[in-house]
């Protein structure tokens, strides 16, 4: 990506991570919106050729994640989560091509897997209650359609390793959430900036990943 892209876009996600310190009133909607937005834009430019629409999507439904996770309306948390599932599908999608397997891919792809479970059952027993079936069931679904998407962009075949690594840091940016219901009053700012840092990070990687990709393919065949 160019470098005053991502200088635009690490100034939107220094200000959507300043919302956990500093009260911005109605601007904080923006804000938290504004940096996965910024992404749509440039992914819509420097990947599509390549992806065609699916990493717009999978970055755009993160921007509409964001921003209902942040209004205080009822079921807009159901709702950000939604978005988020579906992003983590159409990344799925347009990372599904060339996918090789290697033992060092095998490997992260094995302690990833261990890492979710473990941070699942950490939040199932964080939460201080018996979950329901519909709940055990949705956590389920959503953690597995987020698995086969690290999975799928590890095992995905590309001239960077931005891709696979931006998989990963999503995947701990959600964990962040999970693992911040059981930690301490005292620990959870710490937590929310941690989790916020690595799911712009994710988000980033990933299209910046897939924009070198699209770059390199149209040279190829120029050449």
């Amino acid at each position: 990506m160019p470098l005053y892209l991502s200088g635009c876009f690490l100034v939107l996600a220094l200000f959507g991570t300043s919302i956990h310190l500093v009260h911005w009133g109605l601007a904080e909607l923006v804000m938290k919106t504004l940096p996965a937005a910024f992404l749509t834009m440039c992914a819509l430019g420097l990947t599509r050729k390549r992806f065609k629409l699916w990493v717009v999507l999978g970055v755009g439904l993160g921007a509409v994640g964001d921003f209902c996770l942040w209004v205080h309306y009822p079921y807009a948390d159901m709702f950000g989560v939604a978005a988020f599932l579906l992003g983590h599908i159409a990344y799925s999608i347009a990372f599904f091509k060339d996918l090789r397997w290697t033992r060092i891919r095998g490997v992260v792809i094995g302690m990833m897997a261990v890492f979710m479970v473990i941070v699942s059952a950490w939040s199932a027993r964080a939460s201080g209650r018996t979950l329901s079936s519909i709940e055990i069931a949705a956590l389920s679904l959503y953690v597995g359609v987020m698995g086969v998407m690290m999975t799928i962009a590890i095992l995905h075949q590309s001239p960077t390793w931005l891709i696979g690594a931006g998989a990963i840091f999503f995947v701990i940016s959600d964990a962040h959430i999970a693992i911040r219901q059981g930690m301490p009053p005292s620990t959870r700012l710490l937590f929310a900036l941690s989790g916020y840092i690595t799911y712009y990070l994710g988000q980033y990687l990933l299209v910046a990943g897939a924009a070198q990709e699209s770059r390199v393919s149209q040279r190829n065949r120029i050449l």
